[in-house]
């Protein structure tokens, strides 16, 4: 039984921020209904595509059942009212007012469903001068800061950097997860749904709480912080005979470096980079880790699935999708002891489950389901 089995999330987002929480919450075993317009929401096609659809898709809409629906339609916004009725979480991430134009807003839901939980995700928030303004992930890293902390540390005279990733849609979804959870627990207690507000640029400033902190205590930038104190000086990617090398000690662990080095004095930097450069990346992780000196080879995906820490811990899980084959990807990354999070389905097509939602959730008939799809409402 997983964590979440008496939950349904009726999901209505699209890209990453949105479809990445909901499958967090589907991983967890909450029913996540993904509705889409009827041509297929956006991140489907992304290139590129396995089986027709992205490799985006396959990963962020796994673990939910997939629903077309015109909204504009006024059918279609009769099924979503419904559905909406036998939700407990409301997921969206469209531009701030569409869902308040459909009718489908958090004072429309909570007229037929009082307690609802609804999660609306936005670069910005509901409020503020930019409530408005379209956002992606890189406008809230770039916005916060987070890009140029990170050019700083290769050349803060440089550009800024785009880490690998697109933290400010994913760092966002876990606090959507977060607040989503939270909500429905304060609705435990007290019977209460809530509005819950999660703005990408927030989020992304909370990340870089520790580096704004000390700006915020000293006045200086972390970069001027590392030039007036001495930093972390064993530290960084060494390059071995056959690859890089990660290798992070603090002050109080330069014995435990000089011991596994073999060394009895050890004054720079430099005699750490010449003593990796004569060894080979396996040599230098077995001969570190053995003295407790924090270190890990640098890896490109494909190493990375062959480490046997991974697949003792089964990272890599395989689903059978029925236009792409075999799906492989990341597996839930938190064990529970009493309620597993177990990943089941994967990607739906499109309107996989239209007709298995209306008639097992919302009564319809066969009949008016074929009318529903005749008519466009549904595909």
């Amino acid at each position: 039984m997983g964590l979440l089995d008496k939950i349904r999330v009726l999901d209505f987002s699209h890209v990453y921020f949105g479809p990445y929480a909901t499958m967090i919450l589907g991983d967890m075993g909450a029913d996540v209904i993904k509705v889409e317009p009827i041509w297929g929401e956006v991140a489907r096609v992304y290139p590129p595509l396995f089986g027709e659809v992205s490799g985006v898709f396959h990963y962020l809409d796994r673990d939910k059942r997939g629903m077309t629906i015109n909204l504009k339609d006024p059918k279609g916004k009769e099924i979503a009212l419904a559905l909406a009725e036998r939700s407990d979480v409301i997921v969206e991430n469209f531009s701030r007012g569409a869902m308040d134009r459909l009718g489908l807003g958090y004072e429309d839901i909570k007229k037929v469903k009082p307690d609802i939980v609804y999660a609306s995700l936005s670069g910005f928030g509901l409020d503020g001068p930019y409530a408005k303004r379209p956002s992606f992930a890189s406008i809230a890293s770039a916005m916060s800061g987070w890009y140029r902390l990170t050019g700083d540390i290769v050349d803060r005279e440089g550009p800024p950097i785009r880490p690998a990733e697109w933290h400010g849609d994913l760092d966002p979804a876990l606090y959507a997860v977060i607040g989503i959870l939270s909500a429905l627990l304060h609705r435990e207690w007290t019977g209460e749904g809530q509005l819950v507000d999660v703005s990408q640029l927030d989020c992304m400033i909370a990340q870089n709480g520790v580096s704004l902190t000390n700006y915020l205590m000293s006045g200086l930038l972390p970069w001027e912080l590392n030039e007036k104190y001495s930093g972390l000086r064993f530290f960084g990617a060494f390059k071995a005979k056959d690859g890089w090398v990660f290798i992070h000690t603090s002050p109080r662990m330069v014995d435990r470096l000089m011991e596994g080095m073999g060394v009895t004095k050890l004054e720079s930097v430099e005699e750490l980079e010449e003593w990796v450069a004569e060894r080979n990346v396996v040599e230098v992780v077995e001969v570190l880790s053995a003295t407790a000196v924090p270190v890990a080879p640098v890896y490109n995906l494909d190493q990375m699935m062959e480490d046997p820490q991974v697949k003792h811990r089964e990272m890599i899980i395989e689903l059978e999708h029925p236009k792409a084959g075999t799906v492989r990807g990341p597996n839930f990354p938190v064990k529970f002891s009493k309620t597993p999070a177990v990943v089941t389905r994967p990607a739906p097509l499109l309107g996989q489950h239209n007709e298995e939602v209306l008639t097992e959730l919302l009564g319809y008939r066969k009949e008016e389901v074929d009318e529903l799809r005749s008519s466009g409402v549904i595909t």
